[in-house]
């Protein structure tokens, strides 16, 4: 790949013209060094007169006109955006076609932070001219030699806390995005399985999830814990733990900002709490009710009949959430009865019903979204003993 060498261009202001030849030689220490297949300077206008001097200096040592140069003009060389900005669109320019090195040796010193800032975020070489320096600051001729700045560790760093706020905030595949650009951090394969696997389990692909989660030792235990026992749970029926993981995704949706993909994660908790207890204290698959079943635990013929005239056209009767918890409350169970009486959770499902991503077009807001957690978690706490402690197991940490 050809070589692009970026350099900043000071004026030498104060120097006389002795001290300016000084500076130029400098730069052309470089330029040598790196032998690059087209130059950029930046600088203002006064700086022409030390690329001028290098140039003079180039041809006495090489016997030829130094012509493959652009400069690029700097109206305020002590404005950090127009001089960060106009070696970032060079950068954007030449890379792909180039391998590119920014010297950083002279101009002022917002010229050289924003070079050297350019050089960090699009991971390029960052190079200055180092040497024993005379009184005038300047280094001394002869004693030239490049020195490469390396950067990595401080940007790994840089991308490494960007991924964690990602993370932290749920963004998993920004997070990712971030990971893949750090370039020697020891722990970039631990972290990038960390984010794989809670990648996974907010979609809840909970058995993947759990084998990435293993292969990292001594950390994540409570969280790895629960997903064991997730999983041994099976999803052939609904279990203690899918409805807590349900919920705990719920919070995690409000947390976002996205209130209605968190109703209706809500939802699908309201309804699974009557379908849990309906095969756990009442052995009916809500999915596929046995009328004789239904029989057998004493129900009255009229209100056997009324299920009987749910069946579909395959006949089967498939129970909705309102059917689940009206058939709770023809068994004479307290939470069908409580759910009808229930007038905040009836109005918390209406708005869910017309939200934009069930039957209506209205987007739910912070306040419904955040109420309807706290009424679906009060009904997840009394039908699982235990959820307070299960959520907290299943809470995604915070890197």
């Amino acid at each position: 790949m050809k070589r692009a060498l970026f350099m900043t261009v000071g004026t030498g202001v104060g120097l006389d013209k002795e001290k300016k030849v000084k500076l130029a030689h400098g730069l052309l220490t470089s330029i040598e060094h790196y032998n690059p297949d087209i130059i950029v300077f930046f600088g203002s206008e006064e700086s022409k007169e030390t690329i001028e001097s290098l140039k003079a200096q180039y041809h006495d040592k090489k016997g030829r006109d130094l012509r493959n140069y652009e400069f690029v003009r700097l109206d305020d060389i002590d404005d950090f955006y127009e001089c960060y900005v106009k070696i970032e669109e060079e950068i954007k320019k030449k890379e792909g076609d180039y391998e590119i090195i920014i010297d950083y040796t002279s101009g002022t010193k917002t010229m050289t932070t924003s070079a050297a800032i350019c050089a960090m975020l699009y991971q390029k070489k960052l190079s200055l001219i180092e040497g024993k320096r005379g009184k005038d600051g300047i280094v001394m001729r002869g004693t030239e030699a490049p020195k490469e700045q390396s950067l990595f560790a401080a940007y790994d760093k840089f991308l490494l806390d960007k991924a964690k706020e990602a993370f932290n905030s749920y963004r998993f595949g920004e997070a990712m995005g971030y990971i893949d650009k750090i370039v020697a951090l020891e722990e970039k394969e631990t972290y990038r399985k960390i984010v794989q696997a809670y990648d996974l389990w907010d979609k809840f692909e909970h058995a993947s999830a759990y084998e990435i989660l293993r292969e990292i030792r001594r950390e994540f235990g409570a969280n790895k814990e629960f997903l064991a026992k997730l999983i041994k749970a099976g999803r052939e029926k609904p279990s203690p733990y899918i409805i807590v993981d349900i919920l705990n995704n719920a919070k995690r949706r409000i947390e976002e900002g996205k209130y209605d993909d968190a109703v209706a994660r809500l939802y699908r908790t309201v309804e699974l709490i009557a379908q849990y207890i309906l095969r756990e204290k009442y052995d009916i698959d809500s999915s596929n009710v046995d009328i004789w079943h239904l029989q057998a635990l004493g129900m009255e013929g009229k209100i056997r009949e009324k299920y009987e005239g749910l069946r579909d056209e395959k006949g089967k009767i498939k129970l909705s959430l309102k059917r689940d918890y009206e058939l709770l409350k023809d068994l004479g169970d307290e939470m069908g009865k409580r759910f009808f009486e229930d007038n905040l959770m009836q109005e918390l499902l209406s708005k869910r019903n017309n939200s934009i991503l069930a039957h209506g077009l209205e987007p739910v807001s912070r306040e419904d979204a955040e109420k309807m957690f706290e009424v679906v978690r009060g009904y997840v706490e009394e039908v699982v003993p235990d959820a307070r402690i299960l959520m907290e197991k299943s809470a995604f940490p915070k890197l």
